[in-house]
């Protein structure tokens, strides 16, 4: 017997929607972030609206990523504060996840979002150990010479 007449089935989909509205906010805000205190550190003009456009728009993320790498209109930035880095983790690993879920999973929404929360715990320590402890750095040397 069910309390206030929930059945279970009731409760792990309201839960799996509330899982999923909360994975969906950290990805935006986690991107969002990022872009904007990075382009902030990097002396650009306006970061709020770099922010806006990574964590909004299809073309923002990888348009200011471009930007960055080719330093057009972005100088470079001293040192990267622990709440960036953080920040940067948890946007790749995130954003991986969910490249992946897209790309793996059934069409079917409730399977996509429980492959990218398990995407996301088998990418977190990946992008623990690329992003906040600067992995990128030392494979950026294996390309070649």
């Amino acid at each position: 017997m069910s309390v206030l007449g929930v059945s279970g089935g009731t409760v792990w989909v309201f839960s799996l929607v509330a899982a999923s509205a909360v994975f969906w906010l950290s990805i935006l805000l986690s991107i969002g972030l990022w872009v904007a205190r990075d382009a902030r550190a990097r002396g650009s003009d306006q970061p709020l609206v770099w922010g806006l456009a990574a964590a909004l728009t299809p073309f923002g993320l990888p348009y200011y990523l471009y930007r960055r790498y080719r330093r057009a209109g972005l100088g470079s930035r001293a040192g990267t504060p622990r709440a960036d880095r953080f920040l940067g983790t948890w946007a790749s690993a995130s954003g991986a996840a969910f490249l992946a879920s897209a790309l793996l999973a059934p069409p079917d929404p409730f399977a996509q979002l429980l492959y990218a929360l398990g995407a996301f715990g088998l990418l977190l320590p990946a992008a623990y150990l690329l992003v906040y402890r600067g992995g990128y750095r030392r494979l950026g040397g294996l390309g070649g010479a």
